[in-house]
């Protein structure tokens, strides 16, 4: 079951993908706290990864 939050970021990287955290926060209206969050859950279970970008990381949508 897939919460608010996680439908948010799911949306924002559907349309664009990858987005910093910083990106996804303004895009899905979401606080720091909830994209950290829900990006953790969502890298857990495959649906995101995460990868080095520069100094920052980047999120885009997972390949399961």
């Amino acid at each position: 079951m897939s919460t608010n939050a996680e439908t948010a970021v799911l949306t924002v990287l559907e349309h664009q993908a990858p987005q910093t955290f910083e990106q996804l926060m303004a895009l899905s209206g979401l606080s720091a706290s909830q994209v950290l969050l829900v990006v953790d859950q969502l890298s857990r279970a495959g649906a995101v990864v995460l990868r080095k970008s520069g100094p920052d990381y980047s999120v885009a949508l997972g390949g399961t």
